[in-house]
């Protein structure tokens, strides 16, 4: 018996008992649809972040700090579920950072692939507010290098071009903030940002500095809502005023970080490697991405448990289906032995049947859930997510969809083995004298 007859003969036998068939699939349709519709919104989440970590962590650079253990961030490093990790008397405490030595920063521009080095600018600023206003709103300074300034994404204006200064790039969430109407109205307007030194003597207020700053662009919504983009240059003399420290990020006082800018990402792993080589701390965006990987792995696991003992229990009808068109068809499974059927063939006959209720499950169950989720996606572009135009709260992969299939398959295959085998193992005498 060819595979197409095996097929054409499954579909003729489902159909004599239409209900009974369409129940046992509709079993295997909501375990489908649970798997894959728990597992697409675990995707759909864990591609926003990793896009955000991305925005904010270039693939194609390094961190590179003078301090081992200032990266540590797997589950164990930020004290999530192991052991509490030694710390040698040289570590020092984490986030406790020492400038990195002229010598340092030169051992690691000569690393191979290695393109460029930029400090990273520590700021922080205490508000910032349009020309002609008077609200003042919370903010976030962030110093970025040329090349990183050129790959954010903007909804209006431009990039700060090489050498600019007091030029910015603004969050998209300040435009309602500031009472624009879009973000093209933002676009050479100016906004004040106030910094207050870090540093006072006691019982005597800091000092504050307002910063001018033409607005030159404006980013797509991320969940930097209070980001302010400025370049190298205004953020070094921006964080030496904070300090009280004129010698900050020269060659007096060197930075604590530097962002290490690689021919390609895919020397981040190599160079990070040589880094540490160097007796010094590194960490690439896979490195973060690879903690969120685990965490997203976990928590998907756990939601597509769910879906996984709803399939356990379509499994059940499956095998209940099965065994009752056993008795049904006794006499024909007679019938089969006595023109020469042998066992494979009466097995592959009731194994093709619960591969076809698998597949069928499986794909309608996907079908019902893809609909599911793009109609999820449009009702929170249109509600709670109205801010994240580019984050679809449900994703369907390819191998989601391959997958989903491919598992209610193989478990309705394996529910199938039992009464394939029963099948195969009746009488052919007794089963042509069977009522």
């Amino acid at each position: 018996m060819s595979f197409l007859d095996l097929v054409r003969n499954a579909f003729s036998n489902l159909r004599r008992r239409k209900l009974r068939s369409f129940l046992t699939i509709f079993a295997v349709v909501i375990g489908a649809s649970l798997v894959s519709l728990l597992v697409s919104l675990g995707i759909g989440a864990q591609q926003f972040l990793t896009a955000q970590i991305k925005s904010m962590m270039p693939p194609d650079a390094v961190m590179v700090t003078s301090s081992k253990g200032a990266f540590d961030i797997g589950l164990g490093g930020v004290g999530f579920g192991s052991s509490p990790q030694e710390v040698s008397d040289d570590e020092g405490a984490p986030f406790s950072l020492e400038p990195l030595t002229l010598q340092e920063i030169e051992a690691v521009r000569a690393l191979e692939h290695v393109e460029r080095i930029d400090p990273f600018v520590r700021l922080t600023a205490e508000s910032v507010k349009l020309q002609g206003s008077d609200k003042n709103f919370r903010t976030r300074l962030r110093a970025m290098p040329q090349y990183q300034l050129e790959e954010t994404d903007l909804v209006a204006g431009r990039h700060l071009t090489e050498g600019s200064g007091r030029e910015c790039i603004i969050a998209n969430q300040y435009i309602d903030s500031f009472g624009l109407e879009k973000a093209g109205d933002a676009i050479g307007k100016e906004v004040i940002i106030r910094v207050r030194q870090a540093i006072s003597f006691i019982g005597l207020p800091s000092e504050t500095r307002d910063y001018n700053f033409e607005i030159v662009g404006v980013t797509e919504k991320t969940l930097s809502s209070t980001q302010i983009i400025i370049s190298i240059e205004d953020g070094k003399e921006i964080s030496r005023f904070w300090a009280d420290n004129p010698d900050w990020y020269t060659d007096d006082i060197p930075p604590a970080i530097l962002q290490v800018k690689l021919e390609g990402s895919e020397y981040a792993d190599q160079v990070a490697q040589a880094v540490e080589d160097l007796g010094l701390g590194a960490i690439t965006s896979n490195d973060v991405l690879g903690l969120i990987g685990t965490i997203f792995m976990i928590i998907q696991t756990v939601l597509s448990a769910f879906g996984l003992i709803a399939l356990g229990v379509a499994s059940l009808g499956i095998i209940n289906t099965l065994i009752m068109a056993i008795y049904e068809r006794t006499r024909e499974i007679g019938v089969m032995k006595a023109v020469g059927a042998s066992r494979g063939t009466i097995g592959l006959v009731w194994t093709m049947e619960g591969v076809i209720i698998g597949f069928l499950g499986g794909t309608n169950g996907l079908g019902i859930c893809y609909a599911l989720g793009l109609a999820i996606n449009r009702i929170s572009h249109a509600t709670f997510l109205k801010d994240f135009e580019t984050f679809d709260i449900s994703a369907f992969p390819w191998w989601l969809m391959v997958g989903v299939i491919a598992l209610s398959t193989i478990v309705a295959l394996a529910a199938a083995l039992y009464p394939a085998h029963r099948a195969s193992r009746l009488d052919p005498i007794e089963a042509l004298r069977y009522e």
